[in-house]
């Protein structure tokens, strides 16, 4: 039985869930699979297209990734300007003092264990938004299919700081480059974002393709792993 808690974030309030074998979940709160969970309130706008969105006229999905800093590299988001020079959803603005991140849970009698590693997850989270941090060290026990789980290992081993595409990601779970599709779908279900990193895998041409979250997270989340967006 997963156990549920919601956490601020620069990006937006996040959905965790967990269970005693580790986190099994990790969603925006706009997120258009957010499980329905009492105590989370719809929000008001969902995420219905992984791939909609525009800056300065531009469809994002067409924006690339560029490798020009180390990973970590462009600082704390909390304080930070986006690459563009445009503002990222959930950012805070110039003067704005941090806030202090909580975690809420919404059942009682959530076991210490789940409790522990729902606190682990949001103390490692805090570092990754300060660029302190380029791994993740609780355990994961996302729920799917023997092939999900395949894909979802492969990301896994997608450090910060690079990319892949989806030919590229196939090949590194043991599949043939024709199975990119099929692996799209899969990176497309997972289920524990940012920390089982789907924002790393982009279009054969470079490009940001589409995210559950929304894009312009997608493209925050790699500029904070050290990539220029444009």
């Amino acid at each position: 039985m997963p156990f549920y808690a919601l956490i601020p974030s620069p990006l937006g309030p996040i959905l965790l869930a967990a269970d005693d074998a580790g986190l099994s979940g990790l969603y925006f709160t706009d997120q258009r699979d957010l499980p329905r969970v009492p105590g989370v309130q719809a929000a008001a706008a969902v995420v219905s297209d992984p791939s909609a969105g525009f800056q300065g006229g531009r469809a994002i999905r067409t924006f690339k990734a560029l490798r020009e800093q180390p990973a970590g590299a462009s600082g704390d988001l909390f304080t930070e300007k986006s690459a563009g020079g445009g503002k990222t959803a959930g950012r805070l603005a110039q003067g704005e003092s941090r806030p202090q991140a909580a975690l809420r849970l919404l059942q009682e009698g959530t076991p210490a264990g789940v409790q522990a590693v729902l606190e682990q997850t949001l103390r490692e989270l805090d570092d990754y938004w300060r660029g302190a941090r380029t791994v993740f060290e609780m355990p994961l026990a996302p729920q799917g299919t023997p092939f999900q789980k395949k894909v979802w290992l492969a990301l896994l081993e997608v450090p910060c700081g690079e990319t892949l595409s989806y030919g590229e990601l196939a090949e590194r779970a043991g599949l043939s480059a024709g199975h990119g599709r099929a692996v799209g779908t899969a990176v497309g279900s997972n289920p524990i974002s940012i920390i089982i990193p789907c924002h790393r895998i982009l279009a054969r041409n470079g490009t940001l393709n589409g995210y559950g979250g929304g894009l312009n997270r997608k493209a925050r989340l790699l500029e904070i792993e050290g990539f220029t967006i444009r």
